[in-house]
């Protein structure tokens, strides 16, 4: 009884599916980090406490990144990733909009939650993407070795 490798895109389409993970992890990667550049203005714009911004750079988004990211991960091991990261995208997005309309501390603190829920989605799909197992494999286990995020949540790592 011969098996047959599942059916995988192209390389051309592979590597635009990579291109445009990678655009978007980028710039989940500066959007985490343009709160430290902007601590200044930040600041005065609100008038806050350095709690206060420890609140919304540490706290509003880390927590509520980990904390959905279960329910995430759970749902892209059921349904498609791509919409997933898509819905996501849009998602983080319009937060990232409403951070910037955001007039006082306690709605810029809400639309970073979302910015760390959408940007979760992202992360987490992308992840679970890279570690699917290849043709001719039975786990992922390999795979899952080589990306940082599970290591962290391992004894070892």
């Amino acid at each position: 009884m011969a098996t047959t490798a599942p059916d995988f895109p192209s390389p051309a389409r592979g590597n635009y599916a990579l291109l445009l993970l990678l655009l978007a992890y980028i710039l989940s990667f500066i959007d985490r980090n343009v709160m430290a550049v902007l601590i200044g203005p930040i600041r005065e714009d609100f008038a806050i406490s350095d709690f206060q911004y420890s609140l919304l750079h540490g706290f509003a988004f880390s927590m509520f990144y980990i904390v959905m990211g279960l329910p995430i991960a759970r749902f892209a091991d059921r349904h498609s990733r791509k919409w997933i990261i898509t819905v996501g995208l849009v998602a983080w997005s319009l937060m990232t909009c409403l951070c910037g309309a955001a007039r006082s501390f306690a709605a810029l603190f809400v639309a970073r939650i979302g910015v760390g829920v959408g940007e979760a989605t992202l992360s987490l799909c992308w992840a679970f993407s890279a570690m699917a197992p290849w043709p001719g494999t039975r786990s992922s286990s390999s795979a899952a070795s080589t990306c940082p995020g599970p290591k962290r949540l391992t004894a070892s790592g």
